[in-house]
């Protein structure tokens, strides 16, 4: 029965082929007996119906029909017909269905004009692709069977093994090229090691530097050290030796604990006549100190300060001596270079990037690897290979410098290893530290090509230090500290020290330096910022008066000032304790600032330092904030804005480096004093220097023989809670009650006056003009107020006068 249907299926596609060809070619020649049909010639009714039905099949079949008829015809022949299976009757509709479909959709003028009809209205083109496809498979199922599966688990591990095949193929037709390959290798390597050498021949030639201590460098920074004439005359030269050898200590201050070589006894000698001689010359010519003249019943002051103090200071800096030995180097040889440049060219040429590493920039901790690209070779290609070309180097995290300054070439850095530790007095010792003429100089360490970094606070003006914990941002802090040690004595700076932890710099505590003790509370914090922001006032009511527009210029001219000159400045000394009119800088180190902002006090702790920050830079106050948590929360829009001086240690993100540096970069830093130092717009990586705990003891330590100055103003105006009582008219008592009487000062006349004259009013024009204290001013004020002279405070702008001059006796 099979066989029989599977034939019957056969001779239908047979006899429709036929029809469908035989209309297709021969349509328009065919006969159309219809209007011949009589009843004496009936025979031409049966040519009428054959030439019919070959139309009606035409009209649904078409020249198509041969596709699925041919197909058939073999499948019936060598696979239907030997076997016993019943469903393969079934394969029949499934092949007409995609002959048809096929020809509908690539070329309907091979289907009869009824078939078009049917799969135009009857289905859309995605749903007739999606029925072919099915359809396709059913037919191929059917036919096939296991076969058709196991054809397909063939085609999939053919397609599989396509890419191997491929490159074996490869191998074998360039296998004539692999000799010419090995000698252009070979070539290549002779090249490389010619360029190895031009590259790595000035270090050869270059002398290792001997690391001096840490204050060894003081003898050429300071002034020259004078050393106090003794009155006595009976005292003996060994009694004085003795002296000086108990003045000396050496602390260990690095990790090495070997004792310097001694100092030649001739040198010694040298040095000590030396010092007699400047002794004595300062005993035949004493310098006379400038006097000033009184001004009213106040005691004079001194110009600037007394330089036997600061003479003092460094000599007991001095005696501050460390011993080391030679640090023992860790360069690499020529081979690791080599092994470098390789590996980055070959991954660039992977790329089609055309290029070469023209110089190697050695520094301590990474190694600068100059690479000029080739020509119609852009910069962001090279760039965006930051990833790869750490995989090439076995995951190292290296950084791309896309343009060197003043060079044609891209910096590729990659990390050292080992890398070398860098030592405070390495940098203390350098020509840049020694020659520096800053006012208030910061040792940051070296460069990424090991050449030392120095910089000037006061030309930053103010520094935001943040990292990650462990980054090195501590570490920096107290390198910062000692490089202005060494420099400044007290007399020329002044420092005010917050520390929220209350460890880190526990071993400035007793600092000659310090106007007040180390703040470790929030509130304290505060106030100290408070009374900072007040300093910076007073001083530029004194640089206005004075003439000059900032510190520097204050105390430069002060040295050539006239009594007359002075005598404008002195009313602004009078509240305080000075003992001469030199301003000293003064620096304020904040160390974790988020755990400040975070506090009850926060928005006053960074109200005040963002107004500090706007104006204190004339007024010789720097700021340094430091933060483990550099988020937009804690360094906010306002702050970063008045920060142009920001330091990048290793940080978690992405987000962390946007935030402090206003770009990435940061967080492919390797830690461990690892920073970006950016100044402006320009960014440059810095590697800080390591100062021991044991260094920073050894300096504090000899500087406890100088007791600790703190300003006895700063310290009323802490105790006060933020308002020092300078005369009867305490704070708080110009706010009126309605209770409280008129007060009756004397001077009100005088400030009505002054009022009238320059048509504004603050407290700080009467605290200048009547030379008052401010809370006496700010009475003045409220009282003008309360009687309708002046009108109410408006902010930044300064109060508006309500009467004319006839009004004077209000």
């Amino acid at each position: 029965m099979k066989k029989n249907i599977l034939k019957t299926q056969l001779l239908i596609l047979f006899v429709l082929t036929l029809f469908s060809f035989t209309s297709f070619y021969f349509g328009n020649d065919l006969p159309d007996n219809y209007f011949t049909i009589t009843s004496e010639n009936s025979g031409n009714i049966l040519s009428y119906y054959f030439f019919s039905l070959v139309k009606l099949a035409s009209y649904f079949s078409g020249p198509w029909i041969l596709i699925p008829f041919f197909i058939f015809s073999i499948c019936h022949t060598f696979i239907y017909d030997k076997r016993e299976y019943l469903v393969d009757v079934l394969n029949f509709f499934p092949l007409v269905f995609v002959s048809g479909s096929l020809s509908f959709l690539f070329f309907q003028d091979s289907l009869g004009f009824g078939l078009q009809y049917a799969f135009k209205n009857g289905f859309t083109t995605l749903w007739l692709s999606i029925y072919t496809a099915a359809a396709f498979v059913a037919f191929l199922f059917g036919t096939f069977r296991t076969g058709f599966k196991d054809s397909i688990v063939k085609t999939f591990y053919f397609a599989k093994s396509v890419p191997a095949k491929t490159v074996k193929a490869k191998q074998v037709l360039l296998a004539p090229l692999a000799k010419k390959e090995s000698i252009a290798q070979i070539e290549h390597d002779n090249s490389l090691k010619r360029r190895m050498d031009n590259i790595l021949k000035d270090d050869s030639k270059k002398d290792k530097k001997e690391k001096s201590g840490l204050f060894d460098s003081l003898n050429k920074i300071k002034t020259p050290s004078i050393l106090k004439s003794k009155k006595d005359d009976d005292v003996s030269d060994d009694s004085k030796d003795e002296d000086i050898e108990d003045a000396i200590i050496k602390p260990t201050l690095t990790a090495n604990t070997n004792m310097q070589d001694k100092v030649d006894e001739s040198q010694k000698a040298e040095q000590v006549d030396l010092q007699q001689q400047q002794a004595s010359s300062e005993e035949k010519s004493p310098q006379r100190e400038p006097q000033v003249k009184k001004i009213h019943v106040t005691a004079p002051l001194n110009r600037i300060a007394d330089s036997e103090n600061d003479n003092q200071y460094f000599d007991i800096v001095d005696t501050a001596k460390e011993s080391t030995v030679d640090k023992v180097s860790n360069e690499p040889d020529k081979a690791y270079f080599e092994q470098i440049i390789t590996l980055l060219e070959s991954k660039l040429t992977e790329f089609k990037i055309e290029g070469e590493i023209v110089n190697v920039l050695k520094g301590p901790v990474v190694d600068t690897f100059e690479y000029r690209p080739g020509a119609g070779v852009k910069v962001s290609k090279i760039t965006g290979l930051a990833d790869d070309l750490s995989l090439a180097l076995y995951g190292a995290p290296i950084r791309v410098v896309p343009a060197m300054s003043g060079k044609d070439t891209v910096g590729i850095e990659v990390p050292r290893n080992p890398r070398d530790i860098i030592y405070l007095d390495e940098v203390l010792s350098s020509q840049e530290f020694q020659d520096s003429k800053y006012s208030l100089p910061i040792a940051m360490g070296k460069n990424a090509f090991g050449d030392s970094f120095v910089i000037d606070l006061a030309t930053c003006p103010h520094m935001l230090v943040a990292g990650a914990t462990g980054a090195g941002k501590s570490v920096f802090i107290n390198s910062l500290l000692v490089s202005l040690l060494v420099k400044k004595s007290p007399e020329k700076m002044k420092l005010i020290l917050i520390d929220p932890k209350q460890l880190e710099m526990a071993l400035y505590k007793k600092l000659p330096h310090l106007l007040m003790p180390v703040v470790t509370d929030a509130k304290t914090a505060s106030i100290s910022l408070l009374w900072a922001c007040q300093e910076m006032d007073r001083r530029y009511s004194i640089l206005a008066d004075f003439g000059v527009r900032n510190i520097s210029g204050f105390n430069e001219k002060l040295k050539r000032a006239t009594p007359e000159m002075l005598a404008k400045i002195h009313h602004h000394y009078e509240d305080t304790t000075a003992e001469n009119y030199e301003l000293p800088y003064i620096v304020i180190i904040v160390d974790e600032f988020a755990d400040l902002v975070l506090t009850k006090a926060g928005k006053e702790i960074e109200n005040n330092i963002a107004r500090i920050a706007a104006k204190a830079r004339a007024a010789g106050i720097h700021l340094v904030l430091a933060t483990q948590r550099p988020s937009v929360d804690v360094i906010t829009g306002v702050i970063k804005s008045n920060f142009p001086t920001r330091v990048a240690f290793r940080v978690s993100s992405r987000t962390d480096s946007s935030t402090i540096l206003d770009k990435i970069g940061a967080e492919r830093l390797l830690g461990k004093g690892d920073m970006l130092y950016k100044h402006g717009i320009n960014t440059q990586r810095v590697h800080s220097s390591y100062v021991d705990e044991n260094e920073i003891e050894a300096l504090t330590n000899k500087l406890e023989a100088l007791e600790p100055g703190f300003d006895e103003k700063a310290m009323e105006f802490l105790e006060n809670g933020g308002e020092v009582e300078t005369d009867d008219y305490t704070y708080g008592s110009h706010i009126s009650t309605p209770s409280s009487s008129n007060s009756g000062d004397a001077l009100y006349d005088d400030a009505v006056k002054i009022v009238m004259e320059s048509r504004s009013a603050s407290a700080s024009m009467l605290q200048r003009r009547l030379r008052i204290g401010y809370n006496r001013a700010a009475n003045l004020i409220e009282e003008l107020e309360k009687r309708g002279v002046v009108g109410p405070a408006q902010g930044a702008k300064p109060r508006r006068v309500l009467v004319d001059g006839n009004s004077a006796s209000l």
